[in-house]
């Protein structure tokens, strides 16, 4: 099982976050690996994940929690996937962004690398992505921090 966490602020108010994220259909811009999302009833989609060459489809329900200030979503079958995205107000113009996500390997490869310790900074690339698609702003690969003498 890979469980990952990531924190951060996005410089947009609560409400303008809150109101972006819950557009489950356009998690692709953001979320590493998801490629498609079907809405297929009340709360409930089906992702499709890439992982390498191999694509699967994943039934999940995705729940928006309004008074928390969070989403949360689960696999409904198979190996377990599930996340969840919480927001904190930081001031009138910025929200702080926590996302905790949970996946088990599902391949002989992912187990492997679950085994050895190879660990994925996904959750922090995920929330890069947050930051891009809630602002507008593209999404660069990170650069190392200017230092001054």
């Amino acid at each position: 099982m890979t469980r990952q966490q990531a924190a951060t602020v996005v410089a947009a108010s609560l409400d303008v976050v809150e109101s972006r994220l819950k557009d489950v259909e356009r998690w692709p811009e953001f979320l590493v690996g998801l490629t498609a999302v079907q809405p297929t009833g009340f709360e409930r989609y089906r992702f499709t994940i890439q992982d390498g060459k191999r694509q699967r489809d994943v039934p999940v329900c995705v729940v928006p929690h309004a008074a928390e200030h969070r989403i949360s979503w689960r696999a409904l079958e198979g190996p377990r996937y599930l996340g969840e995205l919480r927001l904190y107000p930081v001031d009138d113009r910025h929200t702080k962004v926590e996302l905790t996500m949970t996946e088990d390997p599902t391949g002989l490869r992912d187990g492997l690398r679950e085994i050895v310790g190879e660990r994925h900074k996904t959750a922090e690339l995920v929330l890069q992505r947050v930051d891009a698609f809630v602002t507008g702003v593209q999404a660069t690969e990170p650069t190392s921090p200017k230092t001054t003498e």
